[in-house]
Formats: C-alpha cells, structure tokens, sequence
C-alpha cells in the first residue's frame, strides 16, 4: 500500500464501460475438469530467452503431469482439449506486491475483494503476495485465504505478510488514513496495520504472525512520504530487531521505502527486498550490497504511471484496462472531485518514472534480483491489469521481453521461496498456465494476447484479451 502522494476521495461508483467476458462465470468452488490437454503448444522459457518446438501439456490434479512432443500425449478420459497449435504458453504470472482491492475509489468490503482476485485471474495473474492492509490483515488474511483454497471464491494462490509494522504516527495511519497518533492500536489493526510502539516485544508479535502463517513480514521504514514529510519512523534497532527475529522463523522481511537514503539503512540491516522503487538515485555502493546480499528489489511502475494518470487528470483509456476492469471502478476515477484531488505535478510523476526507469537498468545489470510488483488497490492500479503494465513498463526502461517475462514468473516464485512448484511449466509443477495467441518474447505486450488461463488446473472459464 503506498497511496503516498494522494488524498483519496471517497465517491459513489458509477455503471459504464464494457466488460468482456467470454461466457457466464462458474460457480464459486466448482472445479470445471479434473484434467486438460494443451495439445501442440510452444513452450516459452524466459530463462533461456527461447520457445520449444510444440510440446503436449498435459494437466491432472493440479498439476502438470506430462509435457510431451506434439501428439505423443496420452489423454486421460474425459480430459478437456486446448488446441495449442500456433499458440504460445507461459506460466502464470505473479504479482508480489499486490493489495487485495479493484484501484478505485469507493468502499471495499467482501463483494470488492472478491472480485478483485477473480479479475487477477482473468488477466492471467495466478499467485499473488498481499503485504498487508484491509483484508488481509492477521487476523483477516488466514480466513480469507482458507476460503480461497476451499474454493469458496475463486482466487489465484496467496502468500501475504498479514499486517503491516509501522512506527506511531508513520505512514499510513497518519497519511492515508488522516489518524492522529494517539488513535487506539485495535483500530489500526482493523485496517491491516501494526503500530509497532517502542518497547514493544518484537520477539513475541513475529512469533504470532509466523505462529498464524504469514509467509513474510513487511515494515514501513518511511519519514514521510512527500508530501507528508516530516513523520517518525521505525528505529534502526527495531529494522534490526525485526528481521533478527522473523529470519529466526525463515521467514524473510520485506521493507516499504520510497527514497535512496532508506534503501541504504534496510539494506544495511539485513532486509531481503524493498517494495518500491526509490523516488530518486539508488547509490552505486547500495547496488553492490543489495546484489552481493540477493536484496530483491520490486519497482511498482504501475503506482507511478497511476500518479501520471492522476497528474494529468485522465482517466484510464488503455482498452485493455477498459475490456477487464470493473466499469464502476473505471467510472469512480473520473470523477471531477477525486481528479481534483491530485498532490503531483506531470512533472513530478514523470520524474519518479526516469528514476524508477534508471535504477531498474542499473540493478538488473549488476545482477540484483527482480520481481514484478505492482502495488494493486492504488488508484488506476487494477489487478491483473497492472501485471501487463508492469511488463511494458520494464522493457521501456530497458529490459528485454525475455527478462521482464522473468520478474514475473520465475522471479517471482524465487521471491516466494516457492520455485520447486510455481513459475515454470515443468512436470511436478502446479498447474498455472496461460495461453497466449502471440510470443510475448517478440513483444511483450502479446503477454495480453490471452487465449485461456488455468490456474490450480482448473481453466478460468472468463479471460480478458487485447484486441
């Protein structure tokens, strides 16, 4: 969650737009095949940088059974066909910083979330990290996870950090909240967050969360952000102290910063990876640390190409955006009032998006690892969307199609700690696939170029497609 720049306006959602979907929704819970056949389907590696000659993918209980040449495979009976020939398979992308929410303004509540992580998988987003706030905090997230794998809503697989830690009066119970810095500790849990008091015993709240299965912890180490400056922050003891005791667990940390200058204390103290990035320079001794540490690093230039979208006071017009999104939601950012509401210049988001642009080319040549990230639930940041804006946005800044397409599949399964199962098409591995009629390899937008989506081995019965 980083709505760092903006005052959010609350509005009534308003009905427009259009909405494409290929046939009625399933019904919540239900599994539509126990197995699928993509028959003739090339293959695209991002490692590699390459695409296999066509291959038999055969899918059964979740997972993939058997990769096969071109009509070799052995279909189980009653297996449903995907005609692969001409068509290209990539794994199902993840998105590791991801706020369970659909980027408008208006209320959230269960009916939202539920559609937002529907509309994940429908862009062909199968995992997702959620670092805290409304709704998956931790006591929220462990329920709302349950439902997801009893299939109780449809989802893509969630890993979280439950709450966040922040300092008394620190972003974001000061800044997007507007709360003063005396409001009651069990308020500001109710919206995903932990005010981290000092003398608090850190050793006994990491231990809760890892006892309640959080698969991270994230903090807030942030003196502002702009224009908010100046607000406390977490102490270096406490950034010490936090990652002493979560990496006691396994369980790695994960820091929110927005500037150089806080880069370098977290990287300094032991963090594994930040969720932005930084506003300005990253200095070259803190590239070499974070590399020589394997510091991951997650860039959201979808939170930044939303403050642009904001600072020029338009809506989003991308169809891609408008073929998937919620029509309300789209709706709900052009309101006069919400747009008025803007604290950026074009100036300024256009130079957040040179940094972000310079950074990532400079930690990817010095072998920093990458993940995508796009802080969904900002403003114009809309799931599964936002992944495929996240792609284009890497490659503006440098990367080849084949790296981009790295962040967001076996990248992202590396930062999870999840890579024996998730982020590449391989026997053993969980069923996450999405079909694709153009090689995002060539050009990455033809990521958007969805022809199907399984995820858990369970084919998405709606997908949202470039025309």
């Amino acid at each position: 969650m980083h709505r760092s720049w903006w005052t959010c306006v609350p509005l009534m959602l308003l009905a427009s737009a259009f909405l494409v979907a290929q046939s009625p929704a399933p019904t919540p819970g239900a599994s539509r095949h126990a197995s699928i056949v993509i028959a003739g389907v090339s293959i695209v590696d991002p490692e590699r940088g390459t695409t296999s000659a066509p291959q038999d993918i055969v899918v059964e209980d979740g997972r993939i059974a058997t990769i096969s040449p071109a009509g070799t495979a052995s279909a189980p009976g009653g297996a449903t066909r995907l005609d692969g020939t001409g068509r290209f398979a990539i794994a199902g992308l993840i998105d590791v910083h991801a706020h369970v929410g659909e980027g408008g303004i208006g209320p959230e509540d269960d009916t939202t979330r539920s559609r937002a992580l529907r509309q994940f998988l429908r862009y062909g987003v199968t995992t997702i990290f959620v670092p805290g706030a409304t709704g998956a905090g931790d006591a929220a997230f462990p329920e709302l996870r349950r439902r997801c794998r009893s299939r109780a809503m449809e989802c893509p697989a969630l890993y979280g950090s439950g709450s966040i830690l922040t300092a008394p009066g620190s972003h974001p119970v000061s800044t997007i909240f507007a709360m003063p810095d005396d409001v009651a500790p069990e308020v500001v849990e109710a919206l995903g967050v932990t005010v981290l008091e000092r003398g608090r015993d850190i050793e006994a709240l990491v231990a809760a969360k890892a006892a309640a299965g959080v698969d991270a912890i994230k903090i807030i180490v942030e003196d502002g952000p702009p224009p908010w400056y100046p607000k406390p922050r977490l102490g270096d003891e406490q950034i010490s102290r936090v990652i002493a005791a979560a990496h006691a667990r396994s369980l790695p940390v994960f820091a929110h910063v927005s500037t150089s200058r806080l880069t370098r204390v977290v990287v300094e103290a032991g963090i594994d990876g930040i969720m932005h990035a930084p506003v300005d320079a990253l200095t070259q001794d803190v590239i070499r640390h974070m590399a020589e540490r394997r510091t991951w690093y997650v860039p959201t230039f979808s939170l930044y190409e939303g403050i642009l979208t904001w600072a020029r006071r338009q809506r989003e017009s991308d169809p891609y955006a408008l073929a998937g999104v919620e029509p309300s939601v789209i709706e709900s950012l052009a309101a006069p009032s919400f747009l008025a509401a803007a604290a950026e210049t074009e100036a300024a988001a256009l130079e957040y998006l040179r940094h972000g642009s310079e950074n990532l080319r400079r930690v990817a040549a010095a072998g920093v690892p990458i993940a995508l990230g796009s802080d969904v639930n900002n403003p114009f940041v809309f799931p599964g969307y936002s992944a495929h804006e996240e792609l284009t946005w890497m490659v503006r800044a440098g990367l080849t199609p084949a790296q981009a397409l790295q962040t967001g599949t076996t990248g992202g399964a590396a930062f999870l700690r999840a890579s024996d199962r998730l982020g590449a098409i391989a026997p053993g591995f969980d069923a996450d696939l999405v079909l694709l009629s153009g090689n995002p390899l060539d050009r990455i937008e033809n990521s958007r170029s969805i022809v199907a989506v399984i995820a858990g081995g369970r084919l998405i019965e709606q997908v949202v497609t470039a025309r």
